[in-house]
């Protein structure tokens, strides 16, 4: 593909944790790769998939398929899958996606420290998603708004399973 017709977006969506949450707690969900993988909100199945011969050890490699509503209301639905790469790192997990048609798209889960502009109220920690996402201009604004679409649900979910771990 040639580049010129590439367009990339950059994302960052930060959600402030409970204070009753620790960092350790935090990380340690960023790091289930299956319940990361089960808050995308298309998901219909995964598989492990294998790695290349020359992979970094510490990533994980998997075959995810969505399910993607071309009309409303399930009309005409179809699939697509793509191969995701996840590698846990010192503050949570970094995810590649490589789909077709030449979507590339790079997602940090992090867990920082708060910042003030992060929420009303005392937090310490935040859950923080920068995505990169790169892929031809026509394709770009679609999948950027897939990302803005789920972005508070699936943090929410992250936040509501750390909640119910910590009881």
């Amino acid at each position: 593909m040639v580049s010129i017709l590439n367009s990339t977006a950059n994302l960052v969506h930060r959600t402030p944790l409970p204070t009753s949450i620790t960092r350790e707690q935090a990380i340690a969900l960023l790091r289930d790769h299956d319940f990361l993988i089960h808050l995308d909100p298309e998901l219909s199945h995964y598989t492990v998939a294998e790695a290349p011969a020359d992979a970094n050890p510490a990533t994980k490699y998997y075959q995810v398929t969505d399910i993607m509503h071309t009309l409303p209301k399930g009309l005409w639905d179809s699939t697509v899958s793509f191969n995701s790469e996840m590698t846990d790192v010192e503050n949570g997990c970094d995810w590649i996606i490589r789909a077709p048609l030449g979507i590339y798209q790079r997602s940090k889960w992090l867990i920082e420290d708060a910042l003030e502009t992060d929420g009303e109220g005392e937090h310490k920690l935040c859950l923080v998603e920068d995505t990169s996402i790169t892929c031809t201009r026509l394709l770009v604004g679609v999948v950027k708004g897939k990302c803005e679409a789920n972005w508070k649900g699936t943090h929410e979910r992250f936040v509501d399973r750390l909640m119910a771990k910590d009881q």
